[in-house]
């Protein structure tokens, strides 16, 4: 098992190689997957053809000291971080859901959170491509739920909240509970973007919101919500406070959704049974 999962993390980081390439060559308006994913990798300061041994994850940046070794500028700190967390993702899923098909569908969607989450950073706007890729896993997801081939942490099949889902859930079938997760999510952001003129968010977190609820489900979709509106709430008054931000200033929110589906994934059922211990309840 430990080899198991050392393996998966190098192989995690490789792609996160991949998906630096991917968000950092990427411009609005484009296809994220398209041609010019082509061509060698550069310093983005002196245009250097990096070598092989400069593109080994993580390790070139930390023996390079995080500069290019030709012109001596930094690197970013997103190449290695979206490497670490790629190679987390891929080395941790299996531990949650075992090594099947419906085990690297969760990595293939939180990896396309990741890069989406990105991208939402540097550019303030959400790939279509990106959000469409995550719905069509979703229907994946959803047809391995049916036919019993995702596992479970409770009775309610593909949910992560096991058993406490009972208290929100409506159905027990796969394709109501997440086609109504998807409408749900994309109308609730749709009606506060046409409520603030846009202002408040963009269509792309509503698409973004859409397609988490087609792959997740509900009521899971629910608390991924709540969670990011609750750290984008959080982390948008610290910024205010610092002045980092003004109150006028767009805030992406793509990683608040992101993070909150990560969440929910990995301890999804321990921070329900401690808000029902918090109440005095049990279910």
């Amino acid at each position: 098992m430990v080899y198991q999962t050392l393996f998966l993390f190098i192989l995690g980081t490789a792609i996160g190689s991949f998906l630096n390439v991917l968000i950092l060559r990427y411009k609005p308006g484009e296809n994220v997957f398209g041609k010019h994913l082509g061509g060698r990798s550069k310093c983005p300061h002196c245009g250097k053809v990096l070598k092989w041994y400069e593109l080994i994850p993580i390790l070139s940046f930390v023996i390079q000291l995080g500069r290019c070794r030709k012109c001596k500028k930094s690197i970013s700190i997103q190449y290695p971080v979206v490497e670490i967390l790629s190679g987390v993702i891929m080395a941790t899923v299996p531990l949650m859901t075992g090594l099947t098909l419906y085990s690297f569908v969760w990595v293939a969607v939180l990896l396309l959170l990741l890069a989406a989450s990105v991208i939402d950073i540097r550019s303030y706007v959400i790939p279509d491509m990106l959000t469409l890729s995550v719905a069509f896993l979703g229907v994946i997801a959803t047809a391995l739920i049916a036919l019993g081939k995702a596992g479970s942490t409770s009775l309610i099949p593909g949910t992560f909240l096991g058993s406490y889902a009972y208290v929100f859930s409506f159905t027990q079938n796969p394709w109501i509970g997440h086609i109504a997760a998807a409408v749900v999510g994309a109308s609730f952001f749709s009606v506060i973007i046409l409520l603030s003129k846009g202002k408040a968010m963009g269509w792309g977190d509503a698409k973004l919101a859409g397609a988490i609820g087609l792959f997740l489900g509900w009521p899971d979709t629910i608390m991924v919500l709540m969670i990011a509106f609750i750290l984008g709430a959080v982390i948008g008054s610290v910024l205010l406070a610092t002045k980092k931000k003004k109150l006028k200033d767009a805030l992406p929110f793509g990683p608040y959704i992101a993070v909150g589906t990560a969440i929910i994934f990995y301890w999804g059922l321990d921070i329900m049974t401690l808000y029902f211990r918090f109440l005095n309840l049990g279910v």
